[in-house]
């Protein structure tokens, strides 16, 4: 009786961790806010001026895109976060030890936007590294709801 006990309530803790993954992803990201139409600068309803050439040749995960509202996105955010965390661990290490941030996630994302330019120790790559990363957050936070 003791192993069937173990197995159901280790199906409904499943059911539950990915109910509410979908329940947070429903609520947090707006299909609004995802890519919905080509970036190009200076068309009617595109906000701002960014380098979407810059961005498309470090990758495909890296190719912006507008929401419904113009602003600039990642076309496939969660592919772009996967990519920055491996092309840029070095800078992520660095904000993440010298501001003691948890490790660099979907809910604290705006941190690592916020003091991604302002390391201070490090060598000059991963300090590099870490101010592409505010530049990478400024976009990527166009895809959510702010918390």
């Amino acid at each position: 009786m003791l192993p069937k006990r173990k197995i159901i309530i280790f199906v409904i803790s499943v059911i539950l961790i990915l109910g509410g993954i979908l329940f947070y992803k429903s609520c947090y990201q707006d299909s609004n806010l995802l890519y919905s139409q080509e970036y190009i600068t200076g068309s009617v309803n595109i906000k701002g001026n960014v380098d979407t050439k810059y961005f498309a040749d470090m990758g495909k995960e890296y190719e912006i895109g507008a929401n419904k509202y113009g602003y600039a996105v990642f076309k496939n955010p969660d592919a772009a976060l996967a990519r920055l965390k491996n092309d840029y661990k070095a800078g992520i290490d660095l904000i993440q030890k010298e501001f003691d941030l948890s490790p660099l996630s979907q809910t604290n994302y705006e941190e690592y936007k916020t003091y991604g330019w302002q390391v201070v120790t490090g060598t000059k790559e991963e300090k590099q590294q870490a101010k592409f990363i505010t530049s990478f957050m400024d976009i990527y936070e166009n895809s959510f709801h702010k918390q």
